[in-house]
């Protein structure tokens, strides 16, 4: 915009320019008209409204019925374009060349998270719910009336062997007559050869490793026959029922996949090294659980690439698994929805696997996929050139460009309070009136109803954490990727939990104490020049802006404090009858924590330690596992006994395994209540978790 007026001025054609002086004359006589109203209570009248409908729409609705979510999301767009007319009419500073260009990207910065808003509002307008075909497809398998034959691809390049052990026992629980199960190594390593062998796993491997993780699954295609694929990656576990509850979409020929969320049986780096485990939700789970219902409601599933099924047919009938990009899993749908295929979503956790949490593999996990989904726009897979796409499914996909897209934004709205409170560039000229009239109501509807909307994956406050976290380092990759797309090739991410200790990962802390420092050093120097006094209009509306910024850089820094980590499994909570036994001894408790490598138990009665052997058997009756041996680590203050478990047997460890991670229904839970977002928020960057409370 600001080239453009730029060029219009230096050419002499003043037709544009006498449009926008008459247009930004309008504004500065009848916009700010609002500074005029009578008493406070017009001024926040707006605000006042939309806290009442906010609140009735809670009250009177658990959940928000599909029927009300167009209106919202109108009543969302008309306060958006409300604000945004009024910005650009009224609050331009351009005075100098200084201010002019800070005001216009500043604008154009909040103009374009506003539009990347207003596209997500619109996967939110209709959520499917398939769970009742799928037991449809479940009655179907179960009576033998469709079990078409399954492959089983578990894709690996660096795992390891415990982690691949794990899924490929989960693969081979699930209830299902006529599955294959292949583990496809793409590092031709001879442990994972010995691993398929001692499993009784199909193993396949090939001479190079080209197009990688894409690659690795279209050559097991070729060497395979099954009429349905279905793809783990190499640290995700089914559910007992996975594959009966997904085939039976197939039953249509035109469904040519059917994809399931994500679920994650540990925390990710942020709710990890933030110690809110119990009151926020892992990053992903808006889009796995609220977004992707909505895409499913026009045909715009996104593939995830694991927990998935597939129709062999139809990939074959693209060339199989697309190998442009590096998010290959994408490529895939919009192929597959561009060739008149069908793609389902069923919203239902039957699998779980690993979450980065380690800040430094979190971020590098969220950049690969930004470096893919941009390099789209230089290939066959561009959602906005692709034939056979309908003007829905283009927009859908495009969003996930512009989400990306949006991280400049929102590393640029990081940075322009600096260029007031260190330069005195000006980015708006706004009364405080005016931003209670304008901008309060959106973000008192945006901050209401948003966890609403979403059914409790989200909430606004932590969005906007989000994406200050992941602006620098997305915010560079976008820019890279702009002008190198393929410049950088596939890395897959480390999910393995080692033992360490706190550890700051300097590389992603640095921005954000730059930042913060920058921040306070502007803060004290425009309160020394007086900028507080001089203008305080100016002033107070920049502090509002970088007191957020510090608040959410703040955040940022802790994330980087990578928590101590003492356990190489994940532990699950359990509260079972269990009985210790060695030699003609035994001690009777109850299981308080079970893993794949130790278990917790709380001893009935007091036990001396001395008494206590060096090693036992373990019984849980109500798994079905007896004389699982165990070492005897200790026992705390507490009563609680640890014993390690040692050399199980291979059917024990097939039945701990889908005692742990394959039972139907486990993963499902109620969304966590984040109606006290703010509060948690506040509580996260007061008590300095990763310092005060990590072990």
């Amino acid at each position: 915009m600001f080239g453009a007026l730029w060029a219009v001025q230096d050419t002499n054609r003043n037709v544009a320019w006498d449009g926008w002086e008459a247009l930004a004359d309008w504004g500065r006589v009848h916009l700010p008209s609002v500074n005029e109203l009578p008493s406070p209570f017009w001024v926040l009248c707006p605000a006042l409204v939309m806290m009442a409908l906010a609140a009735a729409l809670r009250l009177f609705f658990d959940r928000p019925p599909d029927w009300l979510r167009l209106p919202i999301g109108l009543g969302f767009l008309t306060l958006q374009a409300g604000y945004l007319s009024f910005r650009l009419a009224s609050t331009m500073c351009l005075d100098c060349w200084s201010d002019a260009i800070a005001s216009v990207l500043f604008f154009l910065s909040e103009a374009f998270i506003h539009f990347r808003i207003a596209l997500g509002n619109l996967s939110l307008l209709r959520l499917t719910d398939r769970s009742a075909e799928a037991d449809d497809s479940q009655r179907a398998v179960r009576a033998g009336d469709y079990v078409p034959a399954v492959d089983v691809f578990v894709p690996t390049y660096s795992e390891p062997v415990e982690m691949l052990r794990r899924t490929i026992i989960g693969c081979q629980a699930m209830r299902y007559p006529r599955k294959t199960v292949y583990l496809l190594d793409d590092q031709r390593r001879p442990a994972m050869r010995r691993l398929a062998e001692e499993l009784g796993c199909r193993y396949l491997d090939r001479p190079d490793n080209r197009h990688a993780k894409a690659g690795n699954l279209n050559h097991a295609l070729t060497l395979s026959d099954g009429e349905l694929i279905v793809c783990f990656d190499a640290d995700f576990v089914p559910s007992s029922d996975f594959i009966e509850r997904t085939v039976g979409f197939f039953r249509d020929p035109l469904v040519a996949l059917v994809q399931t969320p994500q679920n994650f049986f540990n925390e990710d780096a942020v709710t990890r090294n933030l110690g809110l485990e119990r009151s926020l939700e892992d990053e992903q789970r808006l889009f796995f659980r609220t977004l992707q219902p909505g895409r499913d409601a026009l045909n715009a599933v996104v593939c995830h690439g694991s927990c998935f099924v597939a129709r062999r047919s139809a990939l074959e009938a693209i060339g199989g698994i697309p190998t442009e990009t590096i998010t290959e899993d994408w490529a895939t749908s919009i192929k597959l929805q561009a060739a008149g295929y069908k793609l389902y979503y069923l919203n239902e956790a039957l699998s779980a696997g690993m979450s980065a949490d380690k800040c430094g593999e979190f971020i590098q996990q969220r950049c690969r996929w930004a470096q893919g989904t941009l390099q789209a726009l230089f290939a066959s897979t561009n959602p906005l050139t692709i034939p056979g796409l309908n003007w829905k499914q283009r927009v859908l996909h495009f969003s996930g460009i512009v989400y990306y897209l949006g991280s400049l934004s929102s590393l640029f709205n990081l940075i322009a309070p600096l260029l007031y409170l260190l330069f005195g560039v000006h980015l708006l000229s706004m009364t405080l009136e005016e931003m209670l009239f304008y901008r309060l109501p959106f973000a008192i509807g945006c901050y209401g109803l948003y966890t609403w909307l979403t059914r409790g994956t989200r909430s606004a406050l932590w969005t906007e954490f989000y994406e200050a976290f992941l602006a620098p380092s997305m915010g560079l990759t976008v820019i890279r990727s702009l002008f190198r797309p393929f410049g950088v090739g596939f890395r897959v991410t480390d999910k393995v939990m080692r033992r360490h200790q706190l550890s700051l990962n300097r590389r992603v802390a640095l921005p954000f104490a730059v930042l913060l420092a920058l921040h306070l050093a502007g803060i004290a120097f425009g309160f020394v020049a007086q900028r507080h006094i001089v203008e305080p209009l100016a002033y107070g509306i920049v502090m509002y802006f970088a007191l957020a910024n510090i608040a959410n850089l703040w955040l940022c820094l802790l994330v980087t404090l990578d928590v101590a980590q003492e356990q190489p499994f994940v532990r699950f909570r359990h509260q079972l009858p269990c009985l210790l036994t060695w030699g003609d001894t035994g001690l009777t408790g109850e299981t308080a924590w079970l893993s794949e490598g130790d278990i917790v138990l709380k001893v009935n009665g007091d036990v001396p330690t001395e008494s206590l052997p060096q090693a036992a058997f373990v019984h849980v009756p109500a798994f079905g596992l007896q004389n699982l041996p165990a070492r005897v680590r200790g026992m705390d203050a507490d009563g609680n006994l640890t014993l390690e478990f040692a050399r199980l047997s291979l059917p024990q460890r097939r039945g701990l395994i889908a005692h742990l991670f394959c039972r139907p229904r486990q993963w499902d839970r109620r969304p966590r209540n984040e109606l006290l977002a703010a509060c948690e928020y506040v509580r996260a960057g007061l008590r300095i978790y990763p310092l005060a409370e990590s072990p």
